[in-house]
């Protein structure tokens, strides 16, 4: 059973992506490594942001296997932006 705290993080978490999307086409500038990248520091913002302090939830183990899989997918972001700037016919 989610927990007030679960629901609103993936609330705020939503609303985060959402807006970013939005943002991001508003703007012309979106693109998938772009996305990648600031929903990772979104993600991390809003996990140190509502993770309570005084307390160590139970779910804080599955947290940090989430962080992890965000940076790793940022590095890959980082790494597909700086092949596409500095070497641009090797990716599309």
């Amino acid at each position: 059973m989610p927990t007030p705290f679960r629901l609103r993080f993936v609330r705020v978490q939503l609303a985060w992506l959402l807006g970013l999307l939005l943002a991001l086409v508003l703007a012309g500038a979106f693109s998938y490594p772009l996305f990648v990248l600031l929903a990772v520091i979104g993600f991390v913002t809003i996990a140190e942001l509502l993770t309570p302090v005084d307390v160590t939830p139970r779910w804080d183990g599955d947290l940090d296997v989430f962080v992890t899989l965000a940076l790793v997918a940022a590095v890959i972001a980082a790494g597909v932006r700086v092949l596409q700037l500095f070497a641009p016919g090797v990716l599309p």
